[in-house]
């Protein structure tokens, strides 16, 4: 294909894959391209331009298109986790510019922005809003449709992500260590964390927590376990449930609060595993804050985050 300029360029990155799209102005999708881990904090800054480079390529060669300095972008969107603080934007910028310079193309008009931000735009077409992502991590953003847009959580699984699905399971795994020293209930858990993990003892399981084999998205994914416990009539799994229930929810009045739209009509995004696949927290999220906040209308998606951040990209002037 013969295509020297092309629309908007889309780029989903996060901390275990990339994603980028090469989108017409209505929307038809002309090439997509995959690769790894794009947040820096994860792979490192050269690491970080490598692969948004090799997805970027992937999607153009995916378009049959030949990428140089001949061929024009009008909008690029560089959607990328790991963009939480002042730093982390004059980093991440550079590892974009850097990128983009290895790639010998012109582009009109750059975004480079937090990836969840970008998602809740899009989906919202910049009115009044919420997105609550509660993945392996948790993070939400808020925006008022006018010009204030808050965040608030999403600082990691080592201080962070309270609610999220790492943190369920972490929890999980702090409750089997007290049930055997004595110092909490028995719990279905042991036995169900020990198959999951194909371990014959609880020693197995501590040891490991503290190898090198330890694994954030292993740890995530202990959230259907609990959720499996809990459904078994496991009391110590509905407290964990319980307690996640609180932490999404001093997220959510702590973004409507900070966004200052109590009283607005707005929508609410949940993505995410925990919201997909537990029921229990889910429903209890929905039911209380549906009691507390009348005028927000509550979306659970599927879709893909780059579905989003391709409409945040066609939109923009």
């Amino acid at each position: 294909m013969n295509k020297n300029t092309i629309e908007l360029l889309a780029v989903d990155g996060g901390g275990t894959k990339t994603r980028a799209v090469l989108v017409e102005a209505d929307g038809t999708i002309l090439g997509e391209g995959k690769a790894g881990a794009s947040n820096y904090h994860v792979v490192g800054a050269e690491g970080a331009k490598k692969t948004l480079v090799e997805a970027v390529l992937a999607a153009f060669n995916d378009a049959g298109i030949e990428p140089d300095h001949t061929v024009k972008l009008n909008k690029a969107v560089f959607a990328l986790a790991g963009i939480d603080t002042v730093i982390d934007e004059k980093e991440v910028a550079g590892v974009v510019q850097r990128a983009v310079t290895a790639l010998s193309i012109e582009i009109g008009r750059l975004l480079v922005e937090n990836d969840c931000l970008s998602t809740l735009l899009g989906a919202t077409q910049n009115n009044a809003g919420i997105l609550l992502i509660a993945g392996t991590g948790s993070i939400i953003f808020a925006h008022d449709g006018n010009n204030r847009i808050v965040r608030s959580g999403g600082w990691g699984h080592r201080v962070g992500d309270e609610g999220s699905g790492y943190w369920i399971g972490k929890q999980a795994i702090q409750a089997v260590l007290k049930m055997v020293d004595g110092r909490g209930e028995e719990t279905l858990l042991s036995k169900l964390i020990l198959e999951k993990f194909n371990f014959n003892k609880i020693e197995d399981l501590y040891n490991w927590t503290y190898s090198d084999s330890y694994s954030v998205d292993e740890v995530g994914a202990l959230a259907a376990v609990v959720d499996e416990a809990f459904r078994l009539g496991d009391t110590v799994s509905k407290r964990i449930l319980d307690a996640a229930v609180s932490e999404l929810l001093l997220l959510i009045e702590t973004a409507i609060e900070k966004a200052d739209i109590q009283q607005d009509e707005f929508d609410m995004i949940f993505q995410g595993g925990v919201f997909h696949h537990n029921h229990y927290i889910k429903n209890q999220v929905c039911q209380r804050i549906q009691q507390s906040t009348t005028k927000v209308k509550i979306r659970t998606t599927t879709e893909e985050p780059i579905s989003n951040i391709i409409k945040r990209g066609l939109v923009l002037i």
